[in-house]
């Protein structure tokens, strides 16, 4: 009997060794979306090799929805293809050409509505992307946004460009441009503003299958240029671009996706890595057994971004001066010749 009892409290006492051992364990893997700040990633959805998903959302406010709403404002960390890997078009309009002086206008008058986000290529694109990529639970912790944008002028180069003479680019409003989307587009406003992390170029660069990339804004351009709409450069500049890609020249566009997540909906967060500044969580939504899906734990590298605006500020005032230089060697070669045919022989 005596045996029994010891071989018994051997079992117990291990058993609660086990247990205290795991507990802590336990604690520090999961947490209480209060956990969660802005600049923290969250993992959810399906990850997609062949279109560059990864299932990585970056919080841009953990307090309220892009509506101003209580819950979580987020974009994709990284950019995404079509599912053949292809580059997306805000729309389509065929081989139609923009430059500083065809701007497309014909085109624009003829077709009006290009630059609408709510009938866009891209928006059923997010729409058809949701569908494919992410379970009942996840769309449903998705919030549906209802918005329209204000007008807004960003400062651009910081030179006179056609259509642009004060140095900026200039959007348009637009009345009711999410209907109760679940996925959408940034606006220019929203890339731009700084109590989301958008404070610089770099703050902006986005990266696909590990290169930096341009992607498309939903603001549409003002009328000086009716094909265009926002658009961020690759090396984190928010300018605009047609809406087809195709101008003086051309370059990769992608998607970055945003959505205001519930978290009551949350059921799971399990800190998967935290390196200081930034939270790595995996997410459970209401609805789902547990998301058990591997994502990359690595942080994008985002190299070297080029300071356009200080570039083009010391690039100008030198052109200008060789410019006068040339004009000033020429009107001296000038006056130097005819004074020579002038002297007697």
């Amino acid at each position: 009997m005596d045996r029994l009892n010891n071989a018994t409290r051997l079992i117990l006492a291990a058993a609660l060794a086990a247990v205290l051992f795991l507990v802590p364990l336990s604690a520090a893997e999961t947490a209480l979306p209060g956990a969660v700040r802005a600049g923290d990633i969250l993992c959810f959805g399906t990850p997609d090799g062949e279109c560059g998903f990864d299932g990585r959302w970056l919080v841009l406010d953990s307090e309220h929805t892009s509506t101003g709403e209580d819950g979580w404002f987020v974009v994709s960390l990284g950019l995404i293809s079509d599912e053949q890997g292809q580059p997306l078009l805000f729309r389509d309009i065929g081989d139609v050409r923009v430059s500083f002086s065809d701007r497309g206008e014909a085109w624009a008058a003829a077709h009006p509505g290009a630059t609408e986000y709510r009938s866009s290529d891209i928006r059923q694109w997010c729409e058809a992307f949701l569908a494919g990529h992410f379970t009942a639970a996840e769309r449903e912790a998705l919030l549906p946004a209802y918005k329209s944008d204000e007008g807004i002028a960003i400062p651009g180069f910081g030179i006179p460009l056609p259509g642009a003479a004060a140095g900026t680019v200039d959007f348009d409003p637009a009345e009711n441009i999410l209907d109760g989307d679940r996925l959408f587009l940034l606006s220019a406003e929203e890339a731009a503003n700084g109590k989301y992390g958008f404070t610089d170029n770099r703050s902006r660069v986005a990266l696909y299958k590990g290169e930096a990339g341009g992607y498309w804004l939903r603001s549409p351009h003002i009328p000086t240029f009716p094909l265009d709409v926002g658009f961020v450069f690759s090396f984190g500049a928010v300018m605009d671009y047609p809406v087809n890609g195709k101008s003086m020249f051309s370059m990769d566009t992608w998607a970055r996706p945003a959505g205001n997540l519930d978290p009551a909906r949350i059921t799971g967060l399990e800190k998967l890595s935290g390196t200081g500044e930034k939270t790595i969580w995996r997410v459970t939504f209401e609805g789902d057994a547990r998301n058990s899906r591997t994502y990359d734990l690595s942080l994008p590298v985002i190299g070297n971004v080029p300071d356009v605006q200080r570039i083009i500020s010391i690039a100008l005032p030198a052109a200008a001066v060789l410019i006068v230089g040339l004009i000033a060697g020429v009107i001296w070669l000038i006056v130097r010749h005819f004074r020579k045919r002038s002297k007697p022989a």
